[in-house]
Order: C-alpha cells, then structure tokens, then sequence
C-alpha cells in the first residue's frame, strides 16, 4: 500500500512540473534562444572562394593563299623590231642593270648617223647665221629660220638617240625571269611584253579576306600572322599585313590582302605556290561588347531545380553572401565563361555551395587555412 502511494506521489510531482513549464516556461525559453540566435549572428563563416577573371575571346583565321613576287614587271621594247638576242630561260635569275634582250640595231644606228650629219649641218648654218645677223646683213626671219632648223635637228637626233638605246632592254631590279613571251628572231611590236621579270627577294602571299572583316577594321585586327606553304606545311614564318584591296570580288564579296615576308633561306619559294595565312583576329569593338564575360572555376557554378545556372557572390565588404542567376558559355579546362552576370574580380565561392544562404554572413577563407579558422 504505502509503494502505491509513493508512486502516485512521483507521478503528481511530474505533473505539476509539466503544468509549470506550459504555463510559466514560455517567458524564459525565447529569451534564451535569441541569445543562441545573437551569437549565430556574430560568427562570420569562411568560404572558399576564387576571383573572377576577364575572358577575351581571341578569334582565329585560316585563309588559302598564292605566293606572288613582292615586285614584278612585264618588260617590253618601246621600239619595234626584230629580236637579235634573247640568251635567257625561265626561271633564270638576272641582275640589275643586265641587258635581257636585244633588237636589230643595224637601221636605227643607219637613223643615227643621218641624224648626227644634220644636226652637225644646222649647226655650221645656225652659228653662221647668227654672226651675219649681229653684222646685219640678214633679216631676223632668216636667222629665226636657221635657229629653228637647228632645234629641229637636235630634236630628231635625240629621237634617235634614244630609240637606238630602246633597243635594249635592261633589268631594273634583281629578280628571276618568270615567264618569256617571245623567240629570237621574231619581230616584234612596240610594247608587247617580251619578258615577265619577278623579285623573289621579298615574298608576298595573297589572301582574300570575307567583307565582314573587312567592315570590322581589315589588315588592322589581324594579329600573329604565320604562313605555312603547302610545300613544306610543317615550317611556318612570321609574316606582316601589307595591302588591302579597296575594291571586292564580284563573284566571293572578298578584298585581296597582301601579306609580306622574308624569302625562308632553306626553301625555294616560287610565285604561284599555295600557302595558308593563319592568326588571330584583334577586334576591340568586339572586346568591348564582350568585356563583362568572365572565367570561374567549374565548382563555383551551381543550377536551379529549374536547370537555372547560379553562383554565390562573396562580398569582403559587406561580408554577405549574394546568389546571383548567371548565364554561362563553354568550358574551357578547368574554367567556365559565364557571359553574363558576374564581374570581372568579384569573388565567387567555390566550394559548400548548398549550406549556403541569401545574406548570409560569410568572407573569403584565407590560403591554407581549414574550418573557422580560415
């Protein structure tokens, strides 16, 4: 009997306490919760991060090209007549100032030397005539009259001169005979081309460059030029944008570029060989526009339920945590381009991305530390 009542004792004792928690608990409870809630609040949680760097997308060109001579001339006779001699073959190397080809001089030298006699003739009568017209014994007409003769003759003579001297054709540079248009013996007009004279001491290779770079600068944002021959295509050679055409194909809407470099010393390089231009493309208005896009690590960028791509801006300043949607390009290695939403240099953090919060307060954890430490 008495265990009975000892258990019934206990058994008011706890429900007296019970009833004195519901009743007068609730004053101290919430007091010592927002305690707990203010020391939360104090404690700033280190968070890995990384630092968002500025992404530059470098575009690269491959064009097709022809090797041409940096300088060439198509030679002809400013006189006609008949080829005496012409000792040269393609792809023969001349130098400058050496005699290429030579016409029939017999009728010109004939040309010169009658000539000469009348200049020689209007001369004697020229002086003679200027002595009698200081005398006064003839007119001025009649010394007008021998004074033009003379003119004329001197005039003819020098047309002769330099005919009989046309018949030689000279090399005005030093170069390699690249094509031959004519024969020994053959009569020949005046300025029909006789030889096409290239100078392969500098190597020019032509592209064609498509309009829409063209309209974004031209030869002015190509940068890093190399050409590889298809000749040898594992040697390639710095080369420099030279000329642009002003006027476009009419059939490929493409401008000629003339790209320039050293002749290569282990490699004989004719023109018409194929070539391939390569390079990238420096395009600042296209930096400017792009300029917000950024690289993050892979780890920093997280997704939405609804596949929206997101990441955790750290804040050193206001020490907060801000998610931030962002839209994101490719990979490249270790990296993600994130296009739009994060600036370059802001802090991304990269790691414990879903224990994260919107205010959260947070800084960058310092290198080599672990925990609250860091």
């Amino acid at each position: 009997m008495k265990r009975i009542l000892s258990s019934m004792g206990v058994l008011a004792l706890l429900l007296l306490f019970v009833a004195f928690l519901v009743n007068f608990g609730s004053k101290w409870l919430p007091k010592t919760f927002s305690v707990q809630d203010k020391a939360d609040e104090k404690i700033v949680r280190p968070v890995p991060t990384a630092q968002a760097i500025p992404y530059f997308p470098d575009q690269t060109f491959r064009f097709p090209g022809k090797v041409k001579a940096a300088h060439r001339a198509e030679l002809s006779f400013q006189v006609a007549g008949q080829i005496e001699q012409l000792n040269l073959l393609e792809g023969q190397h001349v130098k400058k100032g050496e005699v290429l080809s030579q016409l029939d001089q017999k009728s010109l030298i004939y040309a010169v030397k009658a000539a000469k006699a009348r200049f020689h003739a209007s001369k004697q009568d020229y002086e003679r005539a200027s002595q009698l017209f200081q005398e006064k014994v003839i007119s001025k007409a009649q010394f007008d009259s021998a004074k033009s003769t003379h003119e004329v003759a001197r005039a003819e003579l020098d047309i002769q001169e330099k005919a009989l001297a046309d018949t030689r054709l000279i090399a005005p540079f030093d170069g390699l005979v690249a094509k031959r248009y004519v024969e020994t013996k053959e009569h020949i007009a005046k300025g029909k081309p006789v030889l096409l004279l290239q100078d392969i001491s500098g190597i020019e290779v032509e592209v064609q460059l498509p309009e829409q770079l063209v309209a974004r600068g031209g030869a002015d944002i190509l940068d890093q030029l190399q050409v590889r021959f298809d000749a040898c295509p594992d040697q390639a050679f710095a080369a420099r944008a030279m000329e642009l055409g002003m006027e476009s194909s009419q059939d490929t809407r493409t401008y000629a570029l003339v790209i320039k470099l050293p002749a290569p010393a282990d490699m004989k390089i004719l023109p018409g060989m194929t070539a391939t231009v390569t390079g990238l493309i420096r395009d600042s208005a296209n930096r400017t526009t792009a300029g917000n896009a950024v690289l993050v690590p892979v780890e920093a960028v997280a997704f939405t339920p609804d596949s929206r791509a997101f990441v955790w801006i750290v804040d050193p300043d206001t020490q907060k945590a801000e998610k931030r949607i962002v839209q994101v390009g490719i990979m490249h290695g270790d990296n993600i381009e994130v296009k739009k939403g994060v600036r370059a240099k802001e802090l991304v953090a990269v790691a414990g991305l879903n224990s994260l919060n919107e205010g959260q307060r947070v800084r960058p954890m310092k290198e080599g530390k672990k925990g609250l430490e860091g």
